[in-house]
């Protein structure tokens, strides 16, 4: 009996031994993704503790802007930096007791007949990009986006502080969503 839990004991450390390398390798360190030079050094000058998550490249008004999720820390955040460096926009998860109260009426509004609220993020926009060039706002505007889900649908809300919708949520099929 004494030999078996030493037995079992060895087998789980050494289990963890060889699992422990594998968990570090799932989330990559900011070198390790390819990124423009431009890209990489405002998002290191801004973000030098935090690990990529997830990037993607997409055009945007007529410019290529990359879309990286990551984390610093614990806090999970989001940027948009355009291929020459300026970052467009940055979003952080909060808690939705974070929201001003004015912008919560229209997310609560989206919400009745059953839907919940799920990840709320703030996103702070300094730049837009339009006809292939990068545009400075006159002044950075604020977000918030909501994410809604009401059975098997989805939908996201977007405000403003002042309870303004930007975008109205519009619930589908959550399976569609992801194809």
């Amino acid at each position: 009996m004494a030999n078996t839990r030493w037995l079992m004991l060895g087998a789980v450390g050494l289990l963890g031994v060889v699992l422990a390398p594998a968990a570090g390798q799932e989330k990559k360190a900011t070198r390790d993704v390819k990124l423009p030079d431009a890209v990489r050094k405002t998002f290191e000058a801004n973000f030098p503790k935090a690990v990529i998550e997830k990037v993607e490249a997409e055009e945007e008004g007529g410019v290529t802007v990359y879309d990286l999720e990551f984390r610093q820390g614990a806090t999970e955040k989001e940027t948009d930096i355009a291929a020459d460096g300026t970052m467009l926009e940055y979003t952080v998860v909060i808690n939705a007791r974070a929201v001003p109260a004015a912008a919560m009426t229209p997310i609560r509004e989206a919400a009745r007949g059953g839907a919940t609220m799920g990840r709320v993020e703030e996103i702070k926009i300094s730049h837009e990009t339009k006809d292939g060039k990068v545009i400075k706002l006159p002044r950075t505007v604020t977000h918030y986006a909501v994410e809604l889900k009401k059975g098997n649908q989805s939908a996201e809300i977007v405000v403003d502080p002042n309870g303004k919708v930007i975008e109205a949520a519009k619930f589908g099929d959550e399976d569609k969503d992801k194809k």
